[in-house]
């Protein structure tokens, strides 16, 4: 049985790696790319997770990771 994990914007989340400084982000929305109307299946491709943080100057900052990299906080 896995256990899946899904994000949804406003949820916080950080990065599951043990690194200094990891902040706190937020999910603002899932990338997803449709596929070709030609193929047999019409599901959306996932791209990534785009959350956005501020730094602890106050700078916004905003990057797409993949969803095995996210863990919810």
């Amino acid at each position: 049985m896995s256990n899946k994990v899904f994000f949804h914007s406003g949820d916080v989340v950080q990065l599951k790696q043990d690194i200094p400084n990891k902040p706190k982000m937020i999910v603002g929305d899932i990338r997803k790319a449709e596929r070709n109307s030609l193929e047999k299946d019409n599901k959306s491709v996932l791209l990534g997770v785009r959350c956005y943080w501020f730094t602890s100057d106050g700078f916004y900052q905003e990057r797409t990771f993949s969803t095995k990299d996210l863990e919810k906080c």
